[in-house]
């Protein structure tokens, strides 16, 4: 099993590894917070290596097409189903930022998330060019199952692909799966479930295909959702939330008062000399949260709260595992 992990591992390119690798590290981190039994601990870091070490080959034949927002559902769905399956996973962050203007949103993403090392366009721009190129290769009338869950991200997602789809004057059926929905109907119970971005395991998305499919969105119903996501992008806000049922602009401080939380707790618990690393803070901040937004918000907002005052910075705040924090009082001592 190590030889040929080890192989696939070495066919991975630099940006897929480092994605892969730190997403691993990020549910490490948190299942080592979690007081679960050794041999489901066991097990779960086994559902973690299992999308790597079962990398399909490049894919050419395939009568369904998938477009999924989640890149670990877009991985699930590669290894769960068959080969006539094409799954095309774009990577986007659509809960913030603004959504009006190309160029307004690169520089706004450029100026204020980390996305490890790289800059926006090498590690954001060109993989979801990528997939758009991939979308824009659809073969007339084949089936697209569009995946989407209670967050504010994938519910603007699929509204945007609709609108897309709409714009390239597609006859293609759509297909809509929530997965969040499916999960509570079927009553599946995997180890960490989050309502928000749950992380299924591959037979439990054949499952989901298979019982909860449904009809093709009618004509109606995809025009409703690809107007919805004109309205979005007029919306001010920088982040938005999925909540009592909508998608809802709040302030850019709404989680601050978590993060906070959080930060505080950390440095009860781990600090070294009074400074937590910033990973421990977003890795915990972001479990408890349940994927309510994403971890990369998270850190910008933690950098945010430390410019303004509210800790101390030691190392340098390019990513997130360059630095680390330590909280100071209401009258700017070090707690």
């Amino acid at each position: 099993m190590l030889e040929k992990l080890k192989e696939t591992i070495e066919r991975l390119s630099e940006k897929d590894a480092k994605s892969w690798l730190y997403l691993t590290m990020l549910r490490l981190e948190q299942l080592s917070k979690i007081d679960i039994p050794k041999e489901e601990m066991l097990e779960e870091i086994k559902h973690i290596l299992y999308p790597i070490d079962h990398q399909p080959p490049p894919q050419t034949d395939y009568d369904t097409v998938h477009i999924v927002g989640s890149e670990s559902t877009a991985g699930s769905l590669r290894v769960g189903l068959e080969r006539n399956h094409k799954i095309i996973g774009v990577w986007e962050m659509f809960d913030i930022g603004p959504l009006s203007d190309k160029m307004e949103r690169h520089i706004w993403l450029q100026n204020h998330i980390n996305i490890y090392e790289h800059s926006i366009d090498e590690e954001f721009g060109k993989k979801f060019n990528q997939a758009m190129d991939e979308l824009n290769r659809i073969p007339p009338h084949c089936p697209v199952i569009m995946w989407t869950a209670n967050n504010a991200h994938e519910q603007i997602f699929h509204r945007y692909i609709l609108d897309y789809l709409r714009k390239n004057e597609s006859e293609n059926p759509v297909y809509l799966i929530n997965a969040s929905i499916a999960y509570r109907e079927l009553e599946l119970s995997p180890l960490g479930f989050s309502e928000h971005y749950p992380e299924l395991e591959p037979e439990q998305l054949k499952s989901i295909l298979l019982y909860r499919l449904g009809e093709p969105l009618s004509a109606e119903a995809k025009k409703h959702y690809a107007d919805e996501w004109l309205k979005l992008k007029e919306t001010v806000a920088m982040l938005r939330v999925w909540k009592e049922g909508k998608i809802q602009g709040v302030p850019e401080s709404y989680f601050d008062q978590e993060i906070l939380y959080f930060a505080k707790e950390a440095q009860r618990e781990h600090a070294e000399n009074g400074f937590v690393k910033a990973g421990r803070i977003i890795g915990e901040a972001y479990g408890q949260l349940e994927g309510r937004v994403n971890f990369m918000y998270l850190e910008y907002r933690l950098r945010t709260l430390a410019f303004e005052g509210h800790f101390d910075i030691k190392g340098i705040p390019k990513s997130i595992s360059h630095y680390s924090v330590r909280l100071k009082d209401k009258e700017g001592d070090t707690q």
